[in-house]
């Protein structure tokens, strides 16, 4: 284990728990639009889930970081591969 602090460890933590809040959050409003017809409801929709997938990436490069900093070199490998290999959400 590296010399993170529990307080580190509870702050990388905390940061996490809360993109995963907005994450979900987003995911809700993209639920309830799941069956929007108007332009300006899939509009809507898709700029839900544009932002629900970069936030995605933003956990998924979170969590790379914190695993690496705790020493957990193979678990942030393993992550990082996942990112790599779906890209990031802003390209496309």
């Amino acid at each position: 284990m590296s010399g993170v602090s529990d307080e580190e460890i509870v702050g990388a933590v905390r940061a996490i728990a809360e993109l995963e809040e907005r994450r979900e959050a987003l995911a809700e409003r993209v639920g309830e639009l799941r069956r929007a017809v108007t332009p300006e409801d899939l509009a809507e929709r898709d700029r839900f889930g544009t932002e629900m997938a970069v936030v995605t990436d933003l956990i998924l490069l979170e969590c790379v970081e914190t695993l690496d900093r705790l020493g957990l070199t193979t678990a942030a490998q393993a992550v990082r591969r996942v990112l790599d290999e779906e890209g990031p959400a802003g390209q496309g």
